[in-house]
Formats: C-alpha cells, structure tokens, sequence
C-alpha cells in the first residue's frame, strides 16, 4: 500500500456496513489498517461513504487529505479562528482565511528564521517520553516565533528625548 509517499506492506482488514447513529441509513465502509509490525489489533480506523472504493484508495485519500486536516485544526486552536467571535457574515467569512493567513506566514517566518534541530530537541526535553519527535510542529513554530517576538521588542521611539533634563516640577523652589 502507498501511503504518505512509500509503499509499505500493511495488514488491513475492511467491512461494509451501516453507521447507524451518524449517517441513519447510509452503508459505509470501514476500513481497520495495521503495521506489520504492531502488537495493537489496528493502528487506524478509517470509515469512507465510498462503498466501492478499495481499501488501497480509502487509505490514500486518508494520507493525502491528513496535512489539510492537521492545518485547519492548528489554525483553529492555535493561531485562534476557532475562537472568533464574530457576528457580521463578512467578518465571519474572512476569519478563518485569515488565520489561515497567519498560519502561513508562520510558516514562512519559521522557514527562513527558525532552527529545526534546536527546537525539535528542546521539544524533546521538554517532553522525553514522545521519541517519535522528529519535526517541528506548528507549535514548536508558534513557541519559536513568541521568543523571538518577546526578546527583540524595543521602544517604538527614544523616551530619552521626549522629556529634556531639566528640573523636575516637584523638587523646583517654590516661587
């Protein structure tokens, strides 16, 4: 089976059946995929409305559509459009392709700015019992980001000039 660009030899098991509280009346197709070399009775479980599509094409729709579905949940927690609280259809409309905005140029900040080896091991010291870590995830991008934001803000102008020495009113000699 091909699957996130390899082909790897998986053990899949695929029924077809009613989900009866989701979708009422409608046959679905569950599909249960396992590693070889997993002790757990399946790694994924994955449920497609495709009755006639092979386990090999309900797999690779689930791998392709992954990314896109770790994106939109990233933009809703962590960059924050599934916390808008708006009213108006247009500001509805915009916010989440705002945020999605925002998550790119993220992104892109990280990719020219960020330091993937360093923060994928401070993420690993911070938390030492995930040893699968191998990439930085939006979070660590987020974290990187606030760091760097925090520690270079300066004044937005020099408050040495816009007050002159001179006396201060209070220690002046009274007239």
């Amino acid at each position: 089976m091909t699957r996130y660009g390899k082909t790897e030899t998986v053990r899949a098991a695929t029924i077809t059946c009613l989900w009866w509280g989701s979708l009422h009346r409608t046959p679905v197709t569950v599909v249960l995929v396992r590693d070889t070399d997993s002790t757990r009775p399946y790694d994924i479980a994955l449920v497609s409305t495709d009755t006639s599509a092979s386990v090999e094409t309900i797999t690779a729709r689930y791998a392709d559509r992954w990314s896109v579905e770790q994106t939109i949940k990233d933009s809703k927690i962590l960059i924050g459009a599934g916390n808008a609280a708006n009213r108006l259809r247009r500001a509805v409309e915009r916010s989440v392709p705002f945020a999605m905005l925002g998550l790119t140029i993220l992104v892109l900040w990280y990719a020219g700015h960020g330091t993937a080896d360093t923060d994928t091991a401070a993420a690993r010291a911070r938390a030492p019992w995930n040893r699968k870590k191998t990439h930085v995830s939006v979070d660590d991008m987020l974290i990187a980001f606030r760091r760097t934001r925090i520690t270079a803000v300066t004044a937005g102008q020099a408050t040495l000039d816009q007050y002159p020495a001179m006396p201060v009113t209070s220690s002046s000699a009274a007239a």
